[in-house]
């Protein structure tokens, strides 16, 4: 249907033929209205081409008049009637000249306008209308323009207007086309004249649809349309859809639209493409191409649908065409009738090439369009940034050999991104080159690395300083101790460890830290002095040294009595000092730093790497990067040349590959834990720091090694085995439920329970309102807690029982329980020796690695609905009812 419509409506509204030429004289019609900031610009212009200007005032309240009466004194005055084709009608009256020209004050001619006399003079009689193009600028920097060739010049007394805004001429053929074009300042308003104008408009417009009920359906279609572009302007896009549906159904309904709608379904086409409806919007442009396959606007359309859908090949060709095809209206603006709007979209018409050919490892094609990218006649800032990120995205992604070849390309998008005042994040490009080595204009990144980070950036490129040190405690070294005395102790070890013993910088801060007030510094800085001073064999000072760091903190003097003793038997600087052993005392279960650096940005975190090549800031980056980027994360701990100093780092490891849906990277993620348990035992409990891994939690075989595995994790990071269920664990899917592994043994739950009424820990609770909701839908007489030996259990249910009218009764055979569903092997072996019951059970989001239930120790099972109703009825429940209670917690009353 859209084939044969396209072909009707190409007929109906194609191009024109090229008529004879003939002689005349020419006057100019123009209707106004306080317009006295345009009227020296337009009239002024205009002047030199025409024989006779007519003026028509409606009302002016501003000095309109008086600056319109230095060009003309044929001025007349009109009453406005809110009918823009009536005001116009009125001054068709007045011309005297053989043709006339419309024009309003918003409008300018130019030098190229000056051939239209001797043009007119050319045509024949039988000529009455010409068409000629008007460039309409977008914004105050008139580099966003459309263009359009529309009637302007008429044979006196052949033409009238319709329409009451947009006001349309009635013509007379023979038409003809002309190649002087009127610049158009008119879309270009203040804030305050732009809402003026929209509400004028608007507000006419709907009230002629609104009156008016037996309008032509193609008139009707026509005022939608400029209802359309109206609502656009005035930024109200909750009103477009349901206009260009109207339009839509009219241009079906009738196999014809009028020429405004082009345009209007142009626009509607690229908010589909931008809304993600890319087949939609790709059945509309090749419509409108079918209708008017000289129109560039539809290439465009096209070719960012392609680019939308990572087609590059046809990318390539719509672009391509498109070019082609706007140079042809620039060199023939007459021809076109319909607005062509994409041409401000040029740039970015070259940036989409440009991205395309790159893709396609075509560089030289790659080169070519990226140089017509910056034509600062035609960009603006907006639309520069929206460039800039397109390019950025896809430059940091080609590969190395690649990436070398266009270095010219990215030195000069630095420079032209600077030049425009660009927003532009720079450290994906400084990564690549600083990881390939590039000879490269350092200097060009400058003006995009702010503040200190940035400057520590630029530095390690052009000398490769360490900037590490200088981050984290400032660039000011005089206030390093300071610095350090305030973010504790940690930043005291990480200090002393990341700075050379050579460094002189090393003991002036730690002595000022030994005279720190805390005592805790006061006395490992004594001590981490004590230990440059062996290092350097200057044994006097250092025996000193640890003899005063212990009477400070006698808590040392576990770690200083055996160096003591090893001085005693020999003078030796390869003796090892105390700091590995403080810093395992102090930080055992703590990866060292990461808390302190928590207040730093964590965007120059993630990319602490490109001021310092130390294994502390790749490990520092990638930890914080690990959700966003995990492919990167692993590199960056890859590598890490001296792993052993990283006891967290398997743990990192494992939770690069814990997320993932891919069986064989889950094993991964398991293997990673166990190796980083045994490595670093602490991990056995990070939430409560107390029972260290030791690889002894009572279990039992269970399940199949094949069961594909849904969750693997360290569950003491929300939770605590206390020291009898393993840390590590692993969730499989079976038919009849998921199950961990290891499977802890009944007696491991049992000594769980008893212990962990020691610890504030987080607790799965069924709340009182829960079982009374429940309960309450059983219909027996009594009833008991399966879980009898757990008297808080007892408690809850004897309560609700009395409020509900049931009796509690140790001998039942109607129960409450509050775990078997979670932790019984064999459901159904429970139930079956029960007549009736309620069943309390938790379920986690199956969707979030880091939801409670996983972690929960005890659990053993997890059922979902439809497991335990399966359960149910094979234990020969006849009577199920379901309840969701809250996000986790879940209940079933059953019946047998």
């Amino acid at each position: 249907m859209l084939e044969e419509l396209s072909k009707d409506l190409s007929e109906n509204l194609g191009g024109r033929n090229m008529p004879d030429k003939k002689r005349c004289l020419l006057s100019v019609a123009m209707i106004m209205k306080n317009e006295e900031h345009n009227l020296d610009r337009a009239l002024g212009s205009i002047k030199p081409y025409v024989d006779e200007i007519i003026v028509v005032d409606t009302g002016s309240t501003d000095n309109s008049v008086e600056v319109a009466k230095k060009y003309t004194d044929k001025i007349y005055f009109h009453e406005w009637k809110d009918d823009f084709s009536e005001a116009r009608n009125y001054s068709l009256q007045f011309p005297t000249c053989e043709w006339v020209l419309i024009y309003d004050a918003d409008e300018e001619v130019k030098e190229d306008f000056a051939g239209i006399r001797e043009f007119l003079a050319s045509l024949p009689d039988d000529v009455n209308t010409v068409y000629l193009p008007t460039l309409s600028y977008l914004d105050w920097d008139l580099k966003k323009t459309e263009i359009a060739s529309t009637a302007r010049v008429f044979r006196n007394g052949t033409v009238r207007y319709e329409n009451i805004v947009h006001n349309q001429p009635i013509y007379k053929g023979k038409v003809v086309e002309a190649p002087f074009t009127i610049y158009h300042y008119g879309y270009i308003w203040t804030r305050k004249l732009k809402k003026k104008k929209y509400e004028r408009t608007r507000n006419l417009i709907v009230k002629l649809l609104e009156e008016d009920k037996n309008m032509p359906s193609q008139e009707r279609a026509y005022y939608l349309c400029q209802l359309y572009k109206t609502e656009m302007i005035g930024g109200n896009a909750i009103e477009l859809y349901p206009i260009v549906n109207k339009v839509i159904e009219i241009i079906k309904k009738d196999q014809k639209m009028p020429a405004i709608a082009f345009e209007v379904l142009l626009m509607h086409a690229l908010a589909l493409n931008a809304k993600g409806f890319n087949k939609e919007a790709r059945e509309l442009l090749e419509f409108l191409l079918r209708i008017e396959p000289k129109n560039p606007d539809p290439y465009y359309g096209l070719l960012a649908v392609s680019e939308a859908e990572k087609k590059y090949e046809e990318t390539i060709f719509y672009g391509e065409e498109f070019l082609k095809r706007i140079e042809y209206v620039e060199k023939n603006p007459q021809e076109f009738t319909w607005t062509i709007i994409a041409i401000k979209y040029t740039p970015m018409v070259h940036t989409l090439l440009a991205i395309a050919y790159l893709k396609k490892k075509d560089i030289e094609k790659f080169k070519m369009h990226f140089e017509k990218i910056f034509d600062k006649s035609k960009l603006t800032v907006a639309e520069a940034q929206k460039l800039v990120n397109a390019l950025l995205k896809y430059i940091t992604e080609v590969d190395d050999d690649d990436f070398i070849k266009i270095v010219p390309e990215i030195e000069k998008l630095l420079y032209e991104v600077y030049q425009l005042g660009v927003h532009f994040n720079v450290l994906d490009i400084v990564e690549r080159v600083k990881k390939i080595g590039l000879q490269f204009n350092y200097d060009l990144f400058e003006p995009f690395l702010r503040g200190n980070f940035g400057k520590l950036v630029l530095e390690n490129l052009k000398t490769k300083k360490d900037g590490l040190m200088e981050y984290i405690f400032g660039p000011d070294e005089n206030q390093w101790a300071e610095k350090i005395e305030k973010m504790g102790l940690e930043a005291v070890l990480f200090f002393y460890e990341n700075l050379p013993n050579s460094s002189p910088e090393k003991l002036r801060v730690l002595n000022k830290l030994r005279k720190s007030e805390n005592e805790v510094i006061k006395g490992v800085s004594h001590g981490l002095i004590a230990d440059i001073y062996l290092e350097k064999a200057n044994f006097k000072l250092a025996l000193e040294y640890y003899k005063t760091a212990a009477e400070i903190l006698p808590e040392l003097g576990r770690f200083v009595k055996p160096i003591l003793d090893d001085l005693k038997t020999k003078l030796d600087p390869t003796i090892e000092g105390i700091f590995h052993e403080l810093k395992r005392f102090y930080f055992e279960n703590k990866e060292l730093m990461t808390g302190a650096l928590k207040e730093f940005p964590k965007d120059e975190l993630e990319r602490l790497y490109l001021i310092s090549d130390t294994d502390f800031a790749k490990y520092i980056s990638a930890t914080n990067i690990w959700k966003s980027n995990k492919e990167k994360a692993a590199r960056l701990l890859d590598s890490i040349s001296k792993k052993e100093e990283f006891p967290f780092l398997e743990y990192r490891y494992a939770k690069l590959f814990e997320d993932s849906k891919d069986q064989e990277e889950l094993k991964k993620a398991y293997l990673y834990h166990a190796e980083a348990l045994k490595k670093n035992t602490v991990l056995g409990d990070l939430a409560l720091g107390v029972y260290k891994f030791d690889n002894f939690y009572p279990h039992e075989v269970f399940g199949n090694k094949s069961d594909e595995i849904v969750w693997v994790g360290n569950i003491s990071e929300k939770h605590s085995g206390l020291g009898v269920i393993s840390p590590l664990r692993v969730w499989r899917k079976a038919n009849r439920y998921y199950y961990v592994e290891p499977f802890h043994v009944d007696e491991a739950i049992r000594i769980y329970k008893q212990k962990r009424n020691n610890y504030n820990l987080p607790t799965l609770e069924v709340k009182r309102e829960d079982v009374l909701k429940v309960l309450g839908e059983l219909g027996t007489e009594n009833i008991k807690v399966y879980e009898e030996e757990d008297e808080k259990y007892v408690g809850l249910v004897r309560n609700v029982a009395s409020e509900v009218g049931i009796d509690y009764d140790n001998s039942s055979k109607n129960i409450v329980s509050f775990e078997i569903v979670n932790i019984a092997k064999e459901l159904g072996e429970v139930v079956k020796n029960f007549e009736s019951g309620v069943l309390f059970y938790f379920v986690p989001d199956f969707n979030n690695h880091d939801d409670i239930v996983w972690y929960y120790p005890i659990f053993r099972f997890i059922r979902t609905r439809k497991q335990v109703e399966d359960e149910l009825r094979k234990a020969g429940a006849k009577k199920i009812r379901h309840y969701v209670l809250n996000e986790s917690l879940r209940a079933v009353v059953f019946e047998r």
